[in-house]
């Protein structure tokens, strides 16, 4: 008498991201496919006194037992496991584990598969959190400052031998070297960078130790950088002090002289006169600022959601984020890098952009977020229109499915802020 052919699946559930299920397969459906890998060898061996692929199937089965019930078991386990998931309708996230494998020839196989699934949960109790938009005006230092940097972008240089003091433009030669040996390190020669000394650009540190210089000399400086680990472009989690040493060379000492704040400068940039021109760099300063304030309130809706809804996280994804993390800083680093300490003091902040993500892909779902080919359009318009374009160059550009893609992730984060933001308590204070 056969035995059952059908597939035993037992779930259970040890956390709300985790699923277990023990599987047994029918000895039939193990033979079936082990009848199907016996021929496939036999195809493609050539025994002694046979031609190529005429092998009896015993003599095949008996000389690659091994290898052929490996691959059998194999493809059984992939087969079964994938019909398991979708009698029990789960949706695993990422691979399975798969374990405990136990096969006996005339008997069940049983595996045991460890799925992660995105957990269960429901957006509510958004009503009134409270957040804060930070407000600044535009001040005339501000305007003063973003004209000084116009009058660098256009003024002219002249070599000079003497020393060089604040104000003055450096041309210089960058080799990152080893701290201990001077050895140059492979891939850190940066050359023909131009330095104002007093921008600050590189830290204060770094340009105090080239004030004096001359032209033709090399001198070794001690640079300390904050090194941030980032999992996401707007978040910066963590800040690590460290050190870079550099071999600069000053190839050239130059005065930086700059161009009167007059109607010829502001003709040069297109602007009427002056005074269209302060108006312009005011604009822009607000625009700049608007945008700034709009980051920092969607970072506080951000947080404030992930931590009234704090959903399980999924651990395969936060290992995920963690390991691309090691892997960046490891590239950027020239000293060894605690891999536990790394992992341990990111940790916290990597899982809070994972619970982000799930919260974003629920908020999507629930409230039927969509965005239409018009709006797509609306927003390479706007986009050209931004930045003096020509809007069908613009659409031509940007018509691959990655920029596609992420053209619909923004508009999608538009739509999730803008409904955080009617749900929130938004109150307002200045910057001083």
């Amino acid at each position: 008498m056969k035995g059952s052919t059908e597939v035993k699946v037992t779930v259970s559930s040890p956390s709300e991201t985790i699923r277990t299920l023990k599987i047994e397969v029918p000895a039939d459906r193990i033979e079936v496919e082990i009848e199907k890998e016996t021929e496939n060898i036999r195809k493609n061996v050539q025994l002694p006194g046979f031609r190529k692929g005429k092998a009896p199937l015993d003599m095949v089965r008996a000389q690659y037992r091994k290898k052929i019930e490996a691959a059998a078991i194999e493809n059984v386990i992939d087969e079964n496991f994938k019909e398991a998931i979708g009698s029990e309708k789960l949706n695993p996230f990422g691979q399975a584990g798969i374990s405990n494998v136990k096969y006996e020839p005339g008997k069940p196989l049983e595996f045991t598969a460890v799925i992660e699934v995105k957990p269960e949960f429901s957006i509510s109790g958004l009503e009134g959190i409270r957040v804060e938009r930070e407000e600044q005006e535009v001040t005339n230092e501000m305007i003063e400052e973003t004209l000084q940097k116009i009058q660098m972008r256009f003024g002219t240089v002249r070599k000079k031998n003497e020393a060089a003091e604040i104000g003055d433009q450096l041309l210089i030669d960058i080799e990152e070297v080893d701290a201990s040996t001077r050895v140059p390190l492979i891939g850190k020669q940066y050359p023909d960078l131009k330095v104002r000394l007093g921008e600050k650009i590189r830290g204060e540190d770094f340009e105090k130790q080239l004030i004096g210089a001359k032209a033709g000399d090399t001198i070794l400086v001690t640079e300390k950088l904050n090194q941030y680990f980032i999992t996401d472009p707007k978040q910066h989690v963590q800040q690590n002090p460290t050190e870079a040493h550099h071999m600069v060379k000053v190839k050239e000492v130059n005065i930086l002289e700059l161009p009167e704040i007059d109607d010829e400068l502001a003709n040069e940039m297109g602007y009427e006169n002056v005074e269209t021109l302060r108006e312009g760099v005011r604009a822009s300063l607000i625009a700049h600022l608007e945008d700034s304030a709009k980051e920092k309130l969607r970072d506080a809706l951000e947080r404030e959601t992930v931590r009234i809804i704090n959903p399980p996280a999924l651990q395969s994804m936060v290992e995920r984020y963690l390991d691309y993390l090691e892997e960046n800083v490891k590239k950027r680093s020239n000293k060894p890098v605690n891999s536990r300490v790394l992992r341990e003091e990111n940790k916290e902040a990597v899982t809070k952009k994972v619970q982000w993500y799930l919260i974003r892909e629920k908020l999507i779902e629930q409230e039927g977020f969509e965005v239409t080919d018009r709006e797509i359009d609306e927003y390479l318009e706007q986009y050209a229109k931004e930045h003096n374009m020509d809007p069908k160059r613009v659409k031509i550009e940007n018509r691959s499915e990655e920029k596609r893609s992420l053209i619909i992730d923004t508009l999608l984060d538009n739509k999730i802020f803008d409904y955080l933001e009617n749900k929130a308590v938004v109150s307002t204070f200045k910057k001083r």
